[in-house]
């Protein structure tokens, strides 16, 4: 969904229209529910937060969040369910409905996956880069994004890390164990997301022996 299309969606799900709610109220709503819902999936280790938006952006309507796109709905749904709330509108409590169920949709998803932000570069082969990914060749991993992977790579695909140009901050990837590294051309656009699936190590637990 892009700006324009959460506009039209919060003048229609909370009953307003531009007279009623400006765009600098809309705009200043929009972005503290994109603030929200970036500190759910940045991990802790990163410092990734875009620029807010600003009327003009709103104006243009082209934005678009850098989460994946099946949940852009929650910050037009959470602002939405705000002004309803405000405005003692009796449908507040389906939209508080819809939100929690697709809040527990985005936890899970980003909570589960473990997602974290990383760069791809357009490359033969294509490196990924994110600082002490630790990560080691054979380990399985998966991409998300919020515009489009380069060439070669295919979001909610699985892929294996291979040891070619493996340094702690980057790493390559293949279609298959130990097969070779994937080349990455055209264009690409938006925030790419990395998860793996390789266990957590097991965290000691001190027992009461009294």
């Amino acid at each position: 969904m892009t700006l324009a299309e959460f506009k039209t969606y919060i003048y229609r799900r909370a009953r307003t229209d531009a007279t009623s709610y400006p765009a600098a109220n809309n705009v200043v709503d929009l972005n503290s529910a994109n603030r929200y819902y970036l500190s759910m999936v940045r991990d802790y280790t990163d410092n990734f937060l875009p620029t807010d938006w600003t009327t003009s952006d709103l104006s243009t309507g082209t934005a678009t969040p850098v989460f994946d796109a099946n949940f852009h709905e929650l910050i037009p749904l959470r602002v939405s369910h705000q002004l309803c709330m405000d405005n003692d509108r009796k449908n507040a409590p389906a939209l508080w409905q819809e939100l929690q169920l697709l809040e527990n949709q985005f936890k899970n998803f980003y909570g589960s996956r473990n997602y974290r932000i990383c760069t791809i570069t357009v490359a033969s082969p294509g490196v990924i880069t994110r600082k002490d990914h630790g990560l080691t060749s054979g380990d399985r991993v998966i991409f998300s994004t919020s515009g489009a992977l380069p060439t070669g790579l295919t979001a909610n695909t699985w892929y294996w890390v291979v040891s070619n140009n493996m340094t702690e901050d980057n790493f390559c990837v293949s279609a298959t164990r130990n097969g070779t590294p994937i080349n990455t051309s055209s264009t690409q656009s938006g925030t790419h997301w990395f998860s793996a699936d390789k266990l957590k190590r097991i965290t000691p637990v001190q027992e009461n022996n009294r």
